[in-house]
């Protein structure tokens, strides 16, 4: 009966967390592709949310929005030694079939 009990409140916080963070059960939201570390310079591989891990602690980390083939920037301070990381991908409004603006 105890172990009944623990698979219950194990799948209760399961659906619990899937719902705080916006997924369905069944339905995760994209993820990162394996934690991948980007440099400056390198073509930003996917537009999504990104996040921006500077050197030195010099500004917290922080999340921003990148664009799909343009160049990952260097940091005003950090320079090269800023590094970007996928969060999760998210389609450009505007790369979008119903939102492109006909010529």
């Amino acid at each position: 009966m105890k172990a009944t009990n623990n698979l219950k409140t194990h799948r209760k916080s399961l659906r619990l967390a899937l719902e705080h963070r916006g997924g369905e059960i069944g339905r995760p939201r994209p993820r990162a592709k394996h934690g991948k570390i980007f440099l400056p310079g390198e073509p930003i591989p996917e537009t999504g949310i990104y996040e921006v891990i500077h050197d030195r602690a010099h500004r917290t980390a922080h999340e921003v929005v990148m664009h799909g083939q343009d160049l990952f920037p260097a940091c005003d301070q950090c320079d090269a030694r800023v590094r970007f990381k996928l969060i999760r991908t998210a389609p450009y409004i505007f790369d979008d079939q119903d939102f492109v603006e006909e010529p």
